[in-house]
């Protein structure tokens, strides 16, 4: 076996190992957390669910400070770690560290000085002193990863984020354990807080230690050791490369939830977020592909040519759409049913707003492949501009929209922006500066599979309605003070098969001789 061959092996054993341990730990994860949530629902009132989220996008807003840096930095140390040079890790390592310090620092200072603005952006029924309080318990837990937690972009960026995953999924696990028990036995918002800032605490400083033992040979103290000024040039340039998308992302992802809080209340916001833990909790499980092979693509990007990149790309991306279009027209069907079974009819939303969310769910998971291709390739700076464009699209759209249309302008607004920002302008980028080729094959492909997406999930949830399984069945389990409706919750099961069923059925008619199912085929085959 030659040193390709060898590397090759590698990266795919180590993305095996990062996907097999972050899909099993988070559907344990995934499972407690949607428990966690129904009792939540049943416990607290839909201003708390609101104010949870809302802490949540303002911490989002406030990390723009980090800028992108850890995106820089892990490219930045992708080549050294592939070649084992401590010297130069060490001299990044301590170049992050200072920087973290700095924007640890910035964020909690800024969150400290947005206290006494809190009453001005947020409509809610909740005393606004405990508001407040709420807010800084978040922030603590948030920005302690600042100052003990860094260190773990070693592990991402040498292939080995299972052991971030692990210890962060373990930590998250037992904090819903405890929520549960505070929200059934005290039903207390101020302890349910602290007990989120405690379980980022003990995680950061497990990670730490963690990061201490495997390797050692980090030592700040040596002051011999000083970055090389065309890496620290190259970190700094990707950084404002990414500057605008991370402006971008939180004007995006973090806009949307305090203008919905704005517009139209913490209450409607509450409704929303159970959507969004289901929507957050199916993606988590859907990229787990191209986030846990995100740092084998850089690996690859310092040993592979690019047409070897090119072509892994395409096989990537069409192993994604069966994926994330499967579960996106699954969703369709079965997130009513489910918020309706476990979280109560009356926390519903409409199916023109399921519609859009499920249009968002695919195109921010088809997107995933991209974000990582960009991060593993480095082309932070190339795309630069983007991500503004990006995030004055959403604002503009989701004010003007959201005022005329509420809830379902805000998400079109997201949803303007996903398709004829990000769709129409990320892909250049990778395929020009990664690829050196040409990008049209992949606007062509992509288009007709969103048309065979809409076909597909009209179909599928025009026959579930007729059938509607749950007509069929009038039986109630009682747990507690909780009554579960069993036709509604077979109705979610039998839904999801036949979507499923329906969905890879007519794939498998028209993809099979593709290429890019061959090698895929292929691949599982020799996995088995």
């Amino acid at each position: 076996m030659d040193k390709k061959e060898a590397r090759n092996l590698k990266r795919i054993e180590k993305s095996k190992i990062n996907t097999t341990v972050a899909l099993f730990t988070n559907i344990i994860m995934g499972v407690l957390s949607f428990v966690e949530r129904t009792v939540f629902n049943h416990f607290f009132t839909e201003d708390y669910l609101g104010l949870y989220s809302f802490n949540n996008n303002i911490i989002g807003i406030l990390t723009l400070f980090e800028l992108g840096l850890a995106s820089a930095v892990a490219y930045a140390l992708y080549a050294p770690l592939e070649y084992n040079n401590k010297e130069q890790i060490t001299a990044i390592m301590k170049f992050f560290r200072n920087a973290y310090f700095i924007i640890g620092s910035l964020i909690l200072s800024s969150g400290l000085i947005l206290l006494p603005i809190l009453p001005r952006i947020i409509k809610t029924t909740v005393d606004i002193s405990h508001v407040q309080i709420y807010f800084v318990l978040f922030l603590i837990g948030n920005v302690s990863s600042y100052y003990i937690n860094y260190k773990n972009i070693l592990f991402n960026a040498n292939q080995e984020q299972y052991k971030v995953t692990m210890v962060t999924n373990i930590s998250w696990t037992l904090l819903y354990l405890v929520e549960i028990l505070i929200a059934v036995f005290t039903q207390s918002f101020l302890l349910y807080s602290i007990a989120i800032m405690i379980a980022n605490l003990i995680k950061n400083i497990v990670l730490n230690i963690l990061a201490k033992r495997e390797y050692p040979y980090l030592s700040f103290k040596n002051k011999s050791i000083k970055l090389d000024s065309s890496i620290k040039n190259k970190i700094i340039k990707n950084t404002k490369g990414l500057i605008l998308t991370r402006v971008g992302i939180a004007m995006v992802s973090c806009t949307d939830s305090m203008l919905i809080s704005a517009l139209v209340g913490t209450a409607t916001l509450g409704k929303y977020s159970n959507y969004q833990i289901i929507y957050l909790g199916l993606l988590t499980l859907a990229i787990l592909l191209p986030q846990n092979i995100t740092a084998s693509i850089g690996n690859a990007g310092v040993t592979e040519s690019k047409r070897t990149m090119s072509r892994g790309f395409a096989i990537l991306d069409l192993s994604s759409f069966f994926i994330y279009s499967a579960f996106a027209i699954m969703l369709l069907n079965v997130v009513n049913p489910i918020v309706s079974t476990f979280f109560g009819a009356n926390r519903t939303l409409p199916l023109s707003t399921v519609a859009i969310i499920c249009v968002n769910f695919y195109f921010q998971a088809m997107r995933e492949l991209i974000l990582s291709y960009k991060s593993s390739l480095g082309l932070y700076w190339e795309d630069r501009k983007r991500p503004l464009i990006e995030g004055i699209t959403n604002l503009i759209t989701s004010i003007v929209f959201g005022y005329f249309w509420g809830l379902n302008g805000i998400l079109i607004g997201t949803m303007i922006t996903s398709i004829f920002v990000n769709f129409m302008l990320e892909p250049v980028v990778i395929f020009h500066y990664g690829f050196t080729r040409s990008a049209y094959g992949f606007y062509f492909s992509n288009t007709l599979r969103f048309i065979l997406v809409i076909i597909i999930a009209i179909s599928t949830y025009y026959i579930n309605a007729k059938i509607n399984i749950s007509s069929y069945i009038n039986a109630t389990l009682s747990i507690g003070t909780f009554k579960l409706n069993l036709g509604s919750f077979v109705e979610i099961i039998f839904n999801a098969i036949v979507s499923l069923a329906i969905t890879n059925g007519i794939y498998l008619l028209i993809f099979r001789k593709t290429e890019s199912a061959a090698i895929i085929k292929k691949t599982l085959m020799k996995r088995k």
